[in-house]
């Protein structure tokens, strides 16, 4: 065990224990905190002690004969995969996290563990977000990753990854929160921006190496992302969605909550609406954000000069409207202009950031 982990110690390796045992039996687990058990003195109860706090047989077996060894081979299975395992005690651990209810005893974390102690702000929002959404994003994130705030979202599709990409684009700090283990990186459609949060930030869970990620488990993880974050602001959302219980369980820790307004009509702005009728501050800008904890824009403002083609502009003239256009109103457009051409074209101004796919058409956003 020393080869594998020369930092980790005895005490360490029960609590590892106790939590992947009790987090698979929540009933006794809470039986077991009533009673002031924990780590240690859990693997001293009787089988009948153990039976009468809710486990089962099997789990009664594990804790009296096999208690250390899973925490061991989850250690192994975490320095294989160049994960740490970070205990609340350590300087790494989020101390936002500290003050929820009942916190993780440690989390795991793969990438930069140095963005844990910087000073977070989540993002969250429909994994149906719009232009406007992504608009905005652009708008106002830039200006928070400049003034040192890193970005915590929940790498789903959508807002979420929305945000990680404005970030690591603006070459700011960002972290992810995984639904489930980090040996189960999710969404796997997402593993290619996923991979840049590791590379450049950090990806946490609370969740042992293999869980897979349940549907359940998302307000799990909607905890942790309020949890780390000093602030949370809700970019899209309808009315019923887990943005909105990431903000309520923001609201019980003592969070600050940010919402973007948005059209009466959009089903995902129904949520954010409601949640500034009942008092969350309402975002146009970034200013409106950093002047709650008195930091100043930078007086140097990045300006970036966006050059087109002749071709580009061709296009673009045809969406200056904003509204959805279909491959084949292109091509009716402009007849001189290949079908292969024009969505190379379209592509290039999506990587310039001034047209999103939308309905399975294209839309201009800036």
């Amino acid at each position: 065990m020393t080869d594998i982990h020369p930092d980790m110690d005895h005490s360490q390796l029960e609590r590892i224990a106790f939590t992947l045992i009790t987090n698979r039996n929540q009933k006794a687990r809470r039986r077991a905190l009533k009673k002031n058990i924990g780590p240690r003195h859990l693997v001293q109860c009787s089988s009948t002690e153990l039976k009468i706090l809710g486990f089962s047989d099997e789990e009664a077996r594990t804790i009296k004969t096999n208690y250390t060894a899973i925490a061991e081979e989850e250690v192994g299975k975490a320095c294989q995969n160049n994960v740490d395992i970070i205990f609340k005690e350590d300087e790494y651990y989020p101390p936002l996290l500290s003050e929820i209810y009942d916190p993780p005893d440690f989390i795991y974390v793969i990438g930069n563990k140095e963005i844990l102690k910087t000073e977070k702000i989540a993002v969250v929002g429909s994994r149906k977000g719009s232009s406007y959404g992504w608009w905005c994003l652009n708008k106002i994130l830039p200006d928070l990753c400049d003034a040192g705030l890193t970005i915590v979202s929940g790498m789903a599709y959508g807002i979420d990854s929305m945000a990680h990409k404005v970030a690591l684009k603006q070459r700011g700090n960002t972290i992810g929160v995984n639904a489930g283990g980090l040996l189960h990186l999710y969404p796997k459609g997402n593993i290619g921006i996923i991979r840049q949060i590791i590379e450049n930030g950090c990806v946490i869970s609370e969740f042992a190496l293999d869980i897979i990620p349940r549907p359940f488990y998302f307000p799990i993880r909607n905890r942790i992302i309020a949890g780390i974050s000093k602030a949370i602001m809700v970019a899209e959302a309808a009315f019923r969605s887990g943005s909105l219980i990431t903000a309520r369980l923001g609201l019980e820790q003592n969070r600050d909550i940010f919402a973007l307004p948005g059209r009466i009509d959009s089903p995902i702005s129904q949520g954010t609406n409601y949640l500034i009728q009942q008092g969350a501050k309402l975002i146009a800008c970034s200013k409106d954000i950093l002047d709650e904890y008195g930091i100043e824009l930078a007086k140097e403002t990045k300006v970036e000069t966006i050059e087109f083609s002749k071709k580009e502009k061709q296009i673009l003239e045809l969406m200056e409207d904003n509204e959805v256009k279909s491959i084949d109103y292109f091509v009716e457009q402009l007849d001189e202009f290949s079908v292969s051409s024009i969505i190379s074209l379209l592509m290039g101004l999506i990587l310039k950031n001034v047209v999103v796919e939308e309905s399975g058409g294209y839309k201009r956003v800036i």
